[in-house]
């Protein structure tokens, strides 16, 4: 446990020379004025802004995962070939365990922010037909969700490279986009990248009173979600201990 604090103290010290806190922040940010700016004119129907809003976050976070993971993938191997992550602890997997729970607090802070500063600026607009729950289960879905794409997304930063993480977080973006539609109807529970997704618009459906259909795939959707986090996870652990920082090209 002591030497899960130190490195995660060495990891949060590492962030301010990574950039990693202004996009957490800056991007939200963005997202919100551009998007509260087009609402407060355009004639949308209130849950067709808000579902379109969603919508776009869920599609954005694969990309911005690749991202995100490839900066701290780069900033280790040019700081000594990932070898101060793999000797600066006795029990080796916990130098990843550390940076796992960085981005996802990051994650998470970044989360509330797009979420709940929706929430308060198209509440200010008088349009809003959520409850303030709804809006923490966005959250609770969004970050649930992508556990395993920050995994998968660290694999590939750390064995590959920077360009085959953000270039595999930028197809599994499209992916997102294409499995809202029929496309994706009994295959989205199988592309994790999805998940968010499809979980957010049968909340959407549940809670806007569009109409009683249920996603048949959901519950599939929900166990594979859940079992292939855990297996994830184990199984990164597992290559991590056994990993000695060489990348794929070397």
């Amino acid at each position: 446990m002591n030497d899960l604090k130190r490195l995660l103290k060495t990891d949060i010290i590492k962030l301010k020379s990574s950039g990693l806190l202004w996009i957490h922040c800056c991007v939200p940010l963005l997202s919100l004025i551009i998007f509260l700016g087009y609402y407060s004119y355009t004639p949308w129907k209130d849950l067709s802004k808000i579902s379109a809003y969603l919508q776009v976050l869920c599609i954005s976070f694969p990309l911005l995962i690749g991202i995100i993971t490839s900066i701290i993938g780069e900033q280790e191997h040019m700081a000594g070939d990932f070898q101060n992550i793999l000797v600066s602890s006795r029990i080796k997997f916990l130098s990843f365990i550390s940076k796992y729970i960085v981005v996802l607090v990051l994650g998470l802070l970044s989360t509330i922010l797009s979420v709940i500063g929706f929430y308060i600026g198209f509440s200010y607009m008088g349009n809003n037909i959520f409850s303030f729950n709804i809006y923490l289960s966005v959250i609770f879905i969004l970050i649930g969700s992508n556990l395993l794409e920050y995994i998968f997304h660290f694999f590939l930063s750390f064995r590959f490279s920077k360009g085959v993480s953000i270039g595999v977080g930028i197809v599994e973006s499209l992916i997102s986009a294409l499995f809202i539609t029929g496309m994706g109807d009994g295959r989205w529970p199988f592309f994790p990248c999805a998940w968010s997704i499809r979980f957010i618009n049968s909340l959407m459906i549940k809670y806007g009173n569009i109409n009683n259909y249920v996603d048949p795939s959901l519950n599939l959707g929900i166990k594979i979600a859940f079992v292939g986090t855990i297996l994830a996870f184990i199984m990164v652990l597992v290559w991590f201990t056994k990993w000695e920082g060489n990348k794929s090209e070397e």
